[in-house]
């Protein structure tokens, strides 16, 4: 017989959906309170993606497209869907970086209050899910309006990729540095990994593909420019954001249980 608000009751999953709904909720509130973060989520994204993709030469550049072979295309088309897990990669790790600074007490206070670990995680998870996809939106719709890609919804999903990749490493910064260490470092790594080693422009070193930008750089280039989406490179992805969600979880859970 299940007792209320026993972990397998009824009451008690009732109990963690509303934790975590309160908890949510309260992250939605403190970046509306915050008018820098939203411009951060909106407005960054729309005007790095249009100011460059206009200011780039009126040029052509050969371009090697992991599911259509080398192509020659113009270098603003080239931008317009490069930047796009860029600044996804760049604002989700912003945002990861802010939500652990901001949530880190008020999370250890709900979990001595009697919330579960389990239900605070799923409530900031939420969030940078939310971020993302709002992020991916706007990138993927200023975009658009330079060069219309091949598959503008892979194009969404793999900035979508790229912000929660690095969302979550934001998180993990954000666990054991302070806020401006953590914003060097989501600026640093993003263009490091992202506009340097993982530009689609360049020879990309033997390393490259073991760094977060590269599933959802090949994704995008492929969404831009060619019909076929390597369904390996998605999956690719996609376990690397199974992999570094586990070790944020082990890591915050442990934050949690030690507050």
């Amino acid at each position: 017989m299940s007792v209320d608000g026993a972990p397998g009751s009824p009451a008690g999953s009732g109990s963690r959906r509303s934790t975590a709904l309160a908890a949510f909720a309260s992250g939605v509130r403190e970046y509306a309170r915050t008018p820098v973060l939203l411009a951060l989520f909106v407005f960054l994204p729309a005007y790095l993606i249009g100011a460059f993709t206009r200011l780039v030469p009126a040029t052509t550049a050969p371009l090697d497209v992991p599911g259509g072979g080398t192509q020659t295309v113009e270098l603003a088309s080239v931008y317009a869907v490069f930047m796009v897990p860029l600044v996804g990669a760049l604002v989700g790790a912003l945002a990861g970086v802010f939500l652990m600074q901001t949530a880190r007490d008020a999370d250890a206070r709900l979990v001595v209050a009697g919330a579960s670990p389990a239900s605070v995680l799923l409530a900031r998870f939420g969030l940078l899910a939310v971020v993302g996809t709002v992020v991916a939106a706007v990138s993927a719709g200023t975009a658009a309006t330079v060069f219309v890609p091949e598959r503008p919804i892979v194009l969404a999903g793999a900035t979508l990729l790229a912000a929660l990749v690095y969302g979550l490493l934001g998180v993990l910064a954000g666990l054991v540095v302070d806020r401006l260490a953590g914003v060097y470092l989501a600026l640093f790594g993003t263009m490091l990994d992202i506009f340097l080693v993982q530009n689609p422009l360049a020879d990309p070193p033997e390393y490259a593909a073991l760094l977060p930008g590269h599933a959802p750089v090949e994704l995008a280039v492929d969404a831009g420019f060619s019909a076929d989406v390597a369904l390996s490179v998605a999956g690719e992805g996609l376990a690397y954001l199974l992999v570094v969600g586990t070790v944020t979880a082990i890591a915050l859970y442990g934050s949690m249980r030690v507050s």
